[in-house]
């Protein structure tokens, strides 16, 4: 006889992700931390920064759009 139960947890695994969404191209990245100042950590050597400059405050941008800031910038400075 076929007897059902719900899943055995002795052979589960809990996994904490982080997700993280970029502020200016919606870009996402899901990674693996214990806690979001883990996440934050990895992200930062993945190239993920917080941003401020004159009259805009960023939560959270991807490395394209670092790299693109950081043009911007350069060339503002230039003028």
């Amino acid at each position: 006889m076929l007897i059902l139960k719900k899943p055995d947890t002795a052979e589960m695994d809990i996994i904490t992700m982080v997700h993280c969404i970029c502020c200016n191209c919606t870009n996402e990245e899901t990674i693996q931390a214990m806690s979001k100042d883990a996440g934050a950590i990895q992200l930062q050597k993945m190239g993920w920064r917080a941003y401020e400059k004159e009259g805009e405050t960023g939560a959270n941008a991807c490395p394209a759009c670092v790299k693109e800031l950081e043009e911007i910038e350069e060339e503002e400075n230039a003028e």
